[in-house]
This record gives structure tokens, C-alpha cells and sequence, in this order.
């Protein structure tokens, strides 16, 4: 069963801000992003426990052919998945954890 998706305002800029440079650099890359994102987000919905939790609740899926990771928290009981960010490998971690 599909978990009802929401998206925190920062992790909606985490995904225009990286569609922002990709498209600057390569014209259409930011396209690709954006589309690898999503289809990445409709995998978690479907399941959403199959990533590693890497801090209190907060699991990581790796996004294929970008160095971006969806963090995000799976609520069972409510069937509810929240997106907390779309972090780049090479940025710090502070970052999602203020979001907590």
C-alpha cells in the first residue's frame, strides 16, 4: 500500500535549488533530477521501510545516477511519509538535523 506523501517546504527548495544548477551546467540535466526525484519519491511511498534508518526515525534513500539522498521519517500506524530533505552526499548532515 502507498504511503500518503508530504514534503517539507526546505526539501522542496533542496529539489529547486539542485534543479537550478543542473540546468545551468547541462541543459535538461535539471529535468533529469527532477524526474529521478519523483520517480524515486512514488518508490518510497510503495515502501517505505526498505531504506536504512541512519538517525531517529530518519531513513535514506539513495537517488540513482545523482548524489542526492531523500531523508525522510515513515509513520505506520497513519500510513504517512514525510519528506525532510534532499541532501547532496558532499553537504553536511546539520542541515537535516535542524529539520528534526
Amino acid at each position: 500500500m502507498m504511503f500518503k506523501v508530504s514534503i517539507l517546504k526546505e526539501a522542496e527548495i533542496d529539489i529547486d535549488d539542485a534543479f537550478i544548477w543542473y540546468e545551468m551546467n547541462v541543459a535538461g540535466l535539471g529535468f533529469e533530477f527532477y524526474e529521478t526525484v519523483n520517480s524515486s519519491v512514488l518508490h518510497v511511498a510503495e515502501n517505505p521501510f526498505a531504506s536504512e534508518e541512519i538517525y531517529k526515525d530518519i531513513r535514506r534513500f539513495v537517488i540513482s545516477k545523482f548524489p542526492y539522498g531523500i531523508y525522510y521519517k515513515a509513520v505506520a500506524k497513519t500510513k504517512e511519509l514525510q519528506i525532510i530533505g534532499v541532501i547532496h552526499f558532499k553537504r553536511s548532515l546539520k542541515v537535516l538535523k535542524k529539520r528534526i
